[in-house]
């Protein structure tokens, strides 16, 4: 692997689909280890820069390198991490089943999982606190416990990247509050790069090292302060004009 390359880069990246233009000459880079979040409105094409560095998708024009490859070709798997898992109702899937997903990529085609696979996993659902939950089904899981199971499902492939799309979307204010302090403390701990796709600014803005404004394009980008503070962020998420709310009925007057 160079270790000189970011973990990350797009250069020109443009994609049309069905039809219409989904992404318009988008270019960023993201450095190793760092933790960057994409943020913008509904239909900004956040989901789709996810599925690019995926390799689910292609650009029309550019270049999409994930650590100085193109998606597909690395030595270890990209940990992500869905918004949801659909499961059919009534599916007896474990949580610890769910997880062991994750070491697919390693065990190989046609191979059964071993004894370092289980181990993997038990040492993964440890970390995201749901050891005591290992045998129960998935489905029965709370939404914030399900997204640590997701989170375990992505760290037992040994990721040097982890992609979260919406992670914290159906999660309240405690719940996500509790998924962003593991999350840093998994970054901090594995050296991993992160890339999380939100409509969270407030959530992101207090724990990402960079911010990336897209909508349709790259309207700004760098440290929090600086995107929220800029005039694009309003632009891109039509935010009304500042509102003063003041005790006055409707049809009164303040005399």
């Amino acid at each position: 692997m160079n270790t000189t390359s970011p973990a990350i880069r797009l250069d020109d990246v443009w994609l049309s689909r069905r039809g219409g233009l989904v992404l318009e000459s988008v270019s960023f880079e993201l450095e190793e280890g760092r933790f960057a979040a994409l943020i913008g409105p509904n239909g900004a094409g956040k989901t789709t820069c996810l599925r690019l560095l995926l390799g689910l998708i292609k650009p029309s024009r550019g270049s999409v390198e994930v650590f100085g490859r193109p998606p597909g070709r690395l030595d270890r798997p990209l940990g992500y991490v869905p918004q949801r898992v659909r499961i059919p109702h009534g599916f007896p899937l474990t949580v610890r089943e769910m997880v062991l997903m994750g070491r697919y990529g390693l065990i190989g085609i046609g191979r059964r999982a071993g004894s370092d696979d289980y181990r993997a996993v038990d040492a993964a659902l440890d970390k995201v606190g749901l050891s005591d939950m290992a045998g129960r089904r998935y489905q029965d899981l709370s939404g914030g416990q399900q997204q640590r199971a997701l989170i375990a499902r992505a760290l037992v492939g040994e990721p040097l990247l982890l992609l979260l799309d919406e992670p914290t979307a159906s999660l309240d204010a405690a719940a996500r509050a509790r998924f962003y302090t593991l999350v840093c403390d998994l970054q901090h701990e594995r050296g991993l790069t992160l890339l999380v796709a939100s409509h969270d600014l407030e959530d992101v803005a207090l724990h990402a090292d960079v911010l990336f404004l897209l909508d349709g394009t790259l309207r700004a980008s760098g440290p929090p302060t600086e995107v929220l503070a800029s005039p694009e962020l309003a632009r891109a998420f039509a935010f009304p004009p500042p509102h003063t709310h003041g005790s006055v009925a409707p049809g009164g007057d303040q005399s």
